[in-house]
């Protein structure tokens, strides 16, 4: 039942060959006529997957003892050390964890921090991802500084000099997205090696990031990084990781581990006792099934699907596409826009209800758009469609 988790493939695959998406598409069980065109909140696990974690929860009850057994020889033995491989960290630097908010909770109290120590952050950060920071600002006395980044994004160049000039002698970490909640991509190591000039720790929140693209964690070279499995890489619900490099280790508390034991594992700052084995173990299935297509393939045919949809979007009245057309500053996947004089983000329900679209509002920064985000297993045809949902809602506004 436990998966032999394949290699990368290395064969080039064309984004737009409609036999082999189609093929790919067939792994998936969406109720027909829907249209699923929100993977940057929850994505949809393969059949695969979805198999996988009911043979593990079979094998639980038939046999408690084995499978306690069989999960650990598996998720030690082939499912950490692939992972590790696929984000190209080191052995030792990874912990599994259930979402990438729970692998924050781990960075922000390992933390060795005192009152009046800054934590520069950006206004685009999640609202999950800002809510265990200002935790530990109320509890210990840290300092909280947000830089502005405006929306639409004004370029990599402007990035770095925001956060450049708002660095100062009391800030001690800069957090910051991989990928923001709205496609926005972020030069993560540009700004990674802005920090190790100025001394600062870095942690990222790479919830929008892994699956979608290759994600290189020893290239990008920070202190610390988080994830959520369960959207772009179409893991279980309940699956993350958290990668704390080596050189950060001996200065990261633990909530889990004393002090007094060996370092230099990542597993340290996993929570202890029993969790859901079958679905970690799921985590093998997936990484499976992401290989056989490839990072690469998935990321060139995201690419493909976004760029189709921006375009097409650019066609409809009173819409501003509030995604860059440029690669360097958008990602792959997530799309989003606004109507002028229109509070488009109430029209999630009516798209969904009436023509089985499933997308996401974007209500923040002073936008009240939506959010369009589309995988491999995704059509131009979806596309089509819900691009002329959107012109028949914009003829009801009048």
């Amino acid at each position: 039942m436990f998966t032999a988790i394949s290699g990368p493939q290395t064969c080039r695959i064309d984004p737009r060959d409609r036999d082999y998406w189609a093929e790919v598409r067939s792994r998936f069980i969406l109720e027909p006529g829907h249209a699923y065109l929100n993977n940057a909140a929850l994505g949809m696990p393969p059949k695969p997957v979805q198999d996988s974690v009911a043979e593990g929860f079979r094998l639980m009850s038939e046999n408690p003892s084995k499978a306690k057994r069989v999960f650990h020889d598996y998720i030690e033995g082939e499912l950490r050390p692939a992972m590790t491989g696929f984000l190209r960290a080191k052995t030792g630097e990874i912990a599994l964890a259930r979402n990438a908010t729970e692998g924050l909770y781990h960075i922000i109290n390992g933390l060795d921090l005192a009152p009046g120590d800054r934590i520069l952050m950006t206004t685009q950060e999640h609202p999950s991802a800002v809510r265990p920071w200002k935790v530990r600002s109320e509890r210990d006395g840290i300092e909280i500084r947000e830089v502005h980044i405006p929306s639409p994004l004004a370029g990599e160049d402007d990035i770095l000099e925001r956060i450049s000039e708002a660095i100062d002698e009391r800030v001690k970490v800069l957090f910051f997205c991989h990928v923001t909640r709205g496609g926005y991509l972020y030069p993560v190591k540009r700004l990674c090696a802005l920090a190790r000039e100025r001394g600062l720790i870095t942690a990222i929140d790479g919830a929008q990031a892994v699956g979608m693209m290759d994600v290189d964690l020893t290239e990008i070279d920070c202190d610390m990084y988080t994830n959520s499995l369960h959207k772009w890489f179409l893991g279980p619900a309940g699956t993350g990781f958290l990668y704390v490099n080596h050189a950060m280790q001996p200065s990261f508390s633990s909530l889990y581990a004393p002090a007094s034991e060996p370092g230099g594992d990542a597993r340290h700052y996993e929570i202890q006792g029993t969790y859901d084995l079958p679905v970690r173990a799921a985590l093998g299935t997936a990484l499976d099934f992401l290989n056989r297509i490839g990072i690469d393939n998935i990321e060139r045919r995201l690419r493909m699907l976004s760029d189709y949809l921006r375009k097409a979007l650019l066609d409809i009245p009173r819409l501003r596409l509030l995604t860059s057309l440029s690669h360097d500053i958008s990602s792959p996947g997530s799309t989003i826009f606004e109507f002028d004089g229109i509070n488009a983000a109430r029209w999630r329900g009516p798209l969904e209800e009436e023509a089985n679209l499933h997308v996401d509002d974007h209500d923040r920064d002073g936008h009240r758009g939506i959010r369009i985000s589309t995988h491999y297993y995704n059509t131009t045809d979806e596309i089509d469609r819900c691009v002329d949902k959107l012109k028949e809602m914009l003829r009801r506004e009048g």
